[in-house]
C-alpha cells in the first residue's frame, strides 16, 4: 500500500497524472488525501490560538487555494474537455464543499469539538446509505461490521463518552449531521467525474464555487481589515494546501477509480491521523479509551475493505487499460 501510494503520488505530480495505477495505488491516494485532512484540525487550533477566527481562516483558505489551483490548471495537461453535465457536477461538489465548511463551523459555535467531530464523521455510513439508495443494492455483512466499528471507534477516539446531549440545541446537532452529509456527497459524487479530464481544473472549479458560496455565510472582513497581511495568510496557505489543494487533486484522481463507497470508508483514516497529530503537535493528552477508538477505526476500515483490497486486480481497470481486458469497465461518469 505505501509503495503504491508513493508511486501514485509521484506519477501524479511529476507526470501530470498520466497512466494508471493498481486499485491499491488509487486507494493509497485516498488514504493520503484523508491523512492530509487529518492534519487540518491541529492547524486550525494553532490559527485560533494565534488570534484568528473561523470566518477569516475559512475565507483565506478558499481564496489562497483558488489562487494556487488556477495557475496550476493552466499548465497542467488538459485531458478530455468537461461536458455541461460535468460542469454541473463540479458545481454540486463546490456546493457540498461549502456546506461542509459552513455547517461544521456553525455547529462548533455551540457544540464541543469532540461532539462536532463525531457528527461530521457520520459521513462514513452516510456514503453507504447513498450507495444503497442510488444503486439499490445492499452491502455485505463486512461493510456493516466495518461501519459499526468506525462509528464506535469515533465515539471513543474523541472522548465523547459521558457528555450529555440534552443541553445542546437540536439545530446545532442538525448542522453537525448536515456537515457529515455534505462531506458524504462530496466523496460519493466525486466518483461520477470523468477521470480523464484535468484533476487540477476540477479542483480549481470546485474550490472557486465553494469559496463563493462560503462568502454568503462568513463575512469576508479579511479583505477590508488588513488581517490577511498580518499573519492570516500563513494559516490560510497551510490550511489551503492541506485541506483544499492537495486533497482535492488526489481525491479527483482516485475516487472515480475506487468508487465513492470505498472512499467513504478509507476517508475515516482522517480521525486517527487527527488524534495522533494533536498528541504530537499540540501536546494533547490521549487516554487509553481514545487510543482504543483509533484502533477500532482502523480495524473497521480493514474489516470493510480487506476483501476488496486483497482481491486479485481483475476488475475495474483504468481508462488507459480499456481494450486490454475482457471484463467490462464501470464508468459512473458516463451513466
Amino acid at each position: 500500500m505505501l509503495v503504491d501510494c508513493c508511486a501514485g503520488a509521484t506519477r501524479l505530480f511529476f507526470m501530470g497524472g498520466s497512466g494508471s495505477l493498481s486499485k491499491t495505488g488509487y486507494a493509497g491516494l485516498v488514504l493520503l488525501a484523508a491523512s492530509l485532512f487529518g492534519g487540518v484540525s491541529s492547524l486550525l487550533k494553532l490559527a485560533y490560538a494565534a488570534g484568528f477566527n473561523a470566518a477569516d481562516v475559512t475565507n483565506a483558505q478558499f481564496l489562497i487555494a483558488a489562487l494556487l489551483l488556477w495557475p496550476m490548471a493552466w499548465v497542467w495537461p488538459r485531458g478530455e474537455s468537461l461536458t455541461v453535465r460535468q460542469w454541473g457536477l463540479l458545481g454540486l461538489l463546490g456546493l457540498a464543499s461549502a456546506g461542509t465548511s459552513v455547517a461544521y463551523y456553525k455547529a462548533l459555535t455551540l457544540l464541543p469539538a469532540s461532539m462536532g467531530i463525531v457528527l461530521l464523521f457520520q459521513f462514513a455510513w452516510m456514503v453507504l446509505v447513498l450507495d444503497i439508495v442510488i444503486h439499490r443494492r445492499l452491502p455485505g455483512m463486512g461493510k456493516w461490521a466495518g461501519m459499526a466499528l468506525i462509528v464506535a471507534g469515533t465515539v471513543l477516539a474523541v472522548g465523547l463518552l459521558g457528555q450529555p446531549l440534552g443541553q445542546y440545541p437540536w439545530w446545532a446537532i442538525g448542522l453537525g449531521l448536515l456537515a457529515g452529509f455534505s462531506y458524504a456527497v462530496t466523496l460519493y459524487a466525486s466518483a461520477y467525474v470523468n477521470p480523464s479530464s484535468s484533476p487540477v481544473l476540477r479542483a480549481a472549479v470546485t474550490v472557486t464555487v465553494g469559496g463563493g458560496i462560503t462568502l454568503f455565510f462568513f463575512s469576508p472582513t479579511l479583505y477590508t481589515s488588513g488581517v490577511l497581511w498580518h499573519g492570516l495568510w500563513v494559516w490560510g496557505l497551510l490550511t489551503a494546501v492541506f485541506s483544499q489543494v492537495l486533497p482535492q487533486i488526489l481525491l479527483f484522481v482516485a475516487i472515480p477509480r475506487v468508487g465513492g463507497r470505498m472512499a467513504g470508508v478509507l476517508g475515516a483514516v482522517e480521525l486517527p491521523v487527527a488524534v495522533v497529530l494533536a498528541w504530537l503537535i499540540l501536546g494533547e493528552q490521549v487516554s487509553f479509551l481514545r487510543w482504543l477508538g483509533v484502533l477500532l477505526v482502523l480495524a473497521g476500515m480493514g474489516v470493510s475493505e480487506w476483501p476488496f483490497l486483497s482481491r486479485r486486480r481483475k476488475t475495474t481497470p483504468g481508462v488507459s487499460d480499456v481494450g486490454k481486458h475482457s471484463l467490462p469497465v464501470h464508468r459512473p461518469w458516463e451513466s
